[in-house]
């Protein structure tokens, strides 16, 4: 059996804005839609709205899914996406999968992932999704079809040639692993994350706005199947109607793009020209007004009468179409980049590096014997020989932002990344495990203290003055002892 496929996808989260306010997607979006290129929906939290696109091998055709998916959006959804995540979490996640031959570990996958391209795509998280604890570094989850990768926020869906470049760059990784490499180590990183880095650092400039312009010179407006495509999915609630209803709301449907709709019959009661769509008849009291995606509420002589249905149809039609335009352009306040500004990243960046690797924005010097290099966070030129490599072999960084990034264990020496840090109230930092073999938390006062000095009494750990405070004295002391050698965990 040969080597594993590797297959792209991904689920992004927006941010809707109608009339210049961010509003929840399931409160405008009924059902989900289906389009040629995948799926819009709204995400299981029930506030973002979700796209799901269709797989692909190259991570050209992805952005190109997304890219129609995006643009599709006001005209199905009634609103504006937006990749800045002023007020919900939004996360960008994406998808790895495996099929055709014997896949990787999952674990090693998302780690090779994170250790290579994590920090670039944790710099780009909003302050929602910081204070929520969601999209952390390392924050992955198996799935049926691989590996899903839920560190990098919507924010790297704001741009399609930025996009490019992370899919491409996260292909890069998985493809180094299942062709048996570990690309922590490869030569190509160097040139992989300068363009990664160039890209976040273009997002950043533009306050992570979603690129409209740069969207529609890439995929190009979405095209509203007009009579050739599928026949409109009309589906309706229990109710009655003359033989000729279904036809007609058919026809309607497909005449304004509408793909699916739901019909709820409304009783006699409610009168001839009852609906819940603005601008036609009057509205019904206990439903929502008709958003795209939503149901569409009709009355019963509406449904029964082919001779009243043939004068009124056109003007609910009209209505119909007045609520399915795009928003006006300076709806989204603010929120969008309408011209199609491109990204620079001074040397080419293709993202997938399948046949040339990506350049970084500096070159290394080779006007003097191979000897300089550039820091792979900041871009400074420095001696090879001064260069710091992580003990995964990621690198090569100057000094300066090899301890902003990472310390050294005091007790084993292993390395570790500065947010997993445990620093102890003498100021030394630890590895976790070591950290908790050395000290505990008084479950009383919240303060550190030695092991070796600790009470346990039915699991918690107390210092010696809480100890007594609570009356623990008398109980038998039960010291954790010396922490013991360093054991590899």
């Amino acid at each position: 059996m040969g080597k594993a496929i590797v297959t792209l996808g991904a689920d992004p989260e927006f941010e809707v804005i109608v009339r210049g306010r961010v509003v929840s997607a399931s409160d405008i979006l009924g059902e989900n839609i289906e389009l040629p290129e995948g799926e819009i929906g709204v995400d299981g939290a029930g506030w973002p709205l979700e796209l799901r696109p269709c797989a692909a091998e190259t991570a050209r055709e992805l952005i190109h899914n997304v890219g129609r998916l995006l643009l599709a959006v006001p005209r199905e959804v009634g609103g504006l996406p937006s990749t800045i995540g002023e007020k919900y979490a939004i996360g960008g996640h994406l998808h790895i999968g495996f099929g055709g031959g014997p896949a990787p570990d999952y674990e090693d996958v998302a780690r090779a992932i994170d250790r290579a391209l994590g920090d670039i795509f944790y710099s780009l998280s909003p302050e929602t999704r910081l204070k929520a604890g969601y999209g952390g570094r390392g924050d992955w989850r198996s799935q049926r079809w691989g590996v899903e990768y839920r560190t990098p926020p919507a924010a790297i869906w704001s741009h399609p040639q930025a996009a490019l470049i992370f899919v491409g760059a996260t292909k890069w990784v998985v493809r180094e692993l299942v062709g048996g490499r570990n690309p922590l180590k490869s030569p190509t990183l160097p040139k992989i994350r300068g363009a990664a880095k160039s890209a976040a650092a273009f997002v950043r400039q533009h306050g992570s706005r979603l690129h409209w312009g740069a969207w529609q010179a890439l995929a190009g407006e979405a095209e509203i199947p007009q009579g050739d495509g599928p026949a409109p999915i009309i589906r309706f609630d229990d109710g009655d109607k003359d033989p000729e209803f279904l036809g007609d709301i058919e026809a309607m449907c497909a005449r304004l793009g509408i793909r699916s709709v739901r019909i709820i019959p409304l009783r006699r009661s409610r009168g001839d020209f009852a609906s819940n769509v603005p601008g036609y008849g009057t509205l019904a009291e206990g439903f929502s007004a008709f958003t795209p995606g939503g149901t569409l509420c009709l009355s019963w002589r509406f449904r029964n009468d082919a001779e009243f249905r043939r004068q009124e149809l056109p003007k609910l039609e009209a209505a119909l179409a007045a609520l399915l335009e795009p928003p006006p352009s300076d709806d989204d306040g603010g929120r969008l980049i309408k011209e199609a500004v491109p990204l620079k990243l001074g040397a080419s960046a293709e993202g997938e590096a399948e046949s040339t690797p990506m350049k970084a924005s500096v070159a290394c010097r080779s006007d003097a014997g191979d000897i300089y290099t550039m820091c792979v966070r900041c871009d400074a030129e420095l001696r090879n020989d001064a260069a710091y490599f992580t003990d995964g072999g990621e690198g090569p960084y100057c000094g300066e932002c090899y301890y902003e990034l990472y310390e050294r264990c005091t007790r084993c020496n292993r390395e570790v990344y500065i947010s997993d840090v445990c620093e102890a109230s003498n100021g030394h930092a630890y590895c976790e495990p070591c950290y908790y073999r050395l000290y505990a938390i008084c479950a009383h006062c919240g303060d550190e203290i030695w092991r070796s000095s600790a009470f346990v009494m039915d699991g918690d750990t107390y210092c010696v003055p809480c100890s007594r405070t609570l009356g623990l004295s008398g109980a038998p002391e039960q010291a954790l002892g010396n922490p013991g050698p360093i054991v590899e965990v």
